[in-house]
């Protein structure tokens, strides 16, 4: 049968000058050896209280004069094993009293509860406490003393210097357990700095190349228009033969056109570096759908049939000629996915307004078009992403969207399944008043469009 290991019993140290006294203390708190009737065996088998075992409640050790308690103080504090309670008679001649002992001792231990004992009013309450000060520490003894109260002082003074040093290691633990969170966390925050600062330069990187790119394409072919027209006015200064001037003419129209769609690039490039720059007010958001319907014009396009569902709702926080601009874009989107699609019996765009369950306002634009294919709908959101063919739109449409969206505490999402259109959904935080103020409507502009096509 295994026992369960006892705690250690507390030290409880004895300064007085007078033998008696430390045998009346022995015999009180540690009682002589032989005066248990029980073994050490049969105390941890039965599991026996200290009460009824006799002589294993405290252990006591003796000092005669206050330096000699305060060696042992010392002592008993580097060998990891300090004293809960010290019992200090204030008259020890020849040497230091009981008080400046106890001024003493605490200065080596602050911890260590004491009971100040004496037979003689060799010092008032007052004398004391201007001494020593007011302190849960300290306790008074008149001698003669009786056994109950002095066993009673020392198991309430043990049990409390224990729950103390308890307190205190509970204290460290969770201090550094805080210490540790809050580097965790500083570490965490580099790492996010760091993460932050990556993924700037990654989309840096992929617009610089998507700039290339897209820049290249156009430049290479005015080069090539150019140095055609150039070989041909060479040859016409020389007076050698030239081409049709018809095919100057197609080679000038042509590099116009490149140069056209860099001027295109660059400004869709400016307003996609400025779509988090856009001031956010009160905006109606079914009267700038309206407005975009008209704007993109497609409810002329024959065949197309637009459902339009726009409830009222409560004014969306937003900038109004970005939000026309969204709209604008995401019709003109959904127009270009529905051209030229047999498989559709009636071509049909959906726009709705809402609210959203969380409050937020909420504007679809869906079409019963092809759909997204799977491996393009993560990436429709990108920078440059685009499944138009080479020279129509710059990949910056919906990205362009997507940003000014998210720049107005917005969200921009996209659900489709191929073969079953596309649903387009843009939510606002809703505005608890619309403020009235002069309009400052400008010419919605189509940026970058992007089919959706394959």
């Amino acid at each position: 049968m295994s026992t369960r290991p006892r705690a250690p019993a507390p030290r409880v140290l004895i300064i007085d000058d007078t033998p008696t006294i430390h045998q009346d203390f022995h015999r009180i708190l540690a009682g002589p050896r032989d005066s248990s009737p029980f073994t050490e065996k049969e105390i941890a088998l039965f599991d026996l209280a200290p009460s009824r075992a006799q002589g294993r409640l405290f252990e006591v050790d003796s000092a005669f004069q206050g330096e000699e308690g305060l060696e042992c103080v010392r002592a008993a504090l580097k060998e990891g094993r300090p004293y809960s309670v010290a019992f200090v008679d204030v008259r020890m001649p020849p040497g230091m009293d009981g008080v400046e002992t106890i001024e003493r001792l605490w200065r080596e231990d602050p911890d260590l509860q004491v009971v100040l004992c004496s037979a003689y009013a060799d010092y008032s309450w007052e004398q004391v406490a201007q001494r020593l000060g007011i302190s849960q520490r300290l306790l008074i003894l008149r001698k003669p003393f009786d056994s109950i109260e002095v066993r009673q002082m020392a198991h309430a003074l043990s049990e409390k210097w224990e729950l103390l040093r308890r307190d205190r290691s509970r204290m460290q633990e969770l201090e550094r357990a805080n210490a540790r969170l809050e580097q965790e966390a500083e570490e965490r925050r580099v790492l996010e700095c760091q993460l932050a600062q990556a993924q700037r330069l990654e989309s840096l990187g992929r617009l610089a190349a998507g700039m290339a790119h897209e820049v290249n394409n156009p430049l290479s072919f005015i080069i090539s228009n150019l140095n055609h027209v150039h070989r041909e006015l060479n040859g016409l200064a020389t007076g050698q033969r030239v081409d049709d001037p018809g095919e100057l003419q197609e080679a000038c129209h042509d590099a116009l056109r490149g140069c056209e769609r860099i001027r295109r690039l660059v400004q869709d490039v400016r307003v996609f570096a400025r779509v988090n720059n856009t001031p956010a007010n009160p905006v109606d958001v079914v009267e700038v759908m309206e407005e975009a319907l008209a704007m993109a014009g497609i409810a002329r396009v024959p065949g197309l049939r637009i459902e339009r569902e726009l409830q009222p709702v409560p004014p969306a926080v937003a900038d109004e000629h970005g939000l026309g601009q969204v709209f604008l874009n995401l019709l003109i989107n959904a127009a270009q996915a529905l051209r030229g699609n047999g498989e559709t019996a009636e071509p049909t765009i959906r726009v709705a307004t809402g609210l959203h369950p969380d409050g937020r306002v909420k504007v679809e634009i869906r079409d019963n078009g092809p759909g997204i294919a799977p491996e393009h709908l993560g990436r429709i959101f990108e920078p440059f992403f685009t499944t138009k063919p080479v020279g129509e739109g710059t990949g910056l449409g919906l990205s362009i969207c997507h940003g000014i969206v998210s720049g107005l505490g917005g969200e921009l999402s996209v659900e489709s399944q191929p073969g079953q259109g596309a649903t387009f959904r843009v939510l606002l935080p809703a505005a608890p008043v619309r403020s009235s103020r002069p309009s400052t409507k400008r010419p919605l502009e189509q940026v970058g469009v992007e089919r959706r096509t394959q």
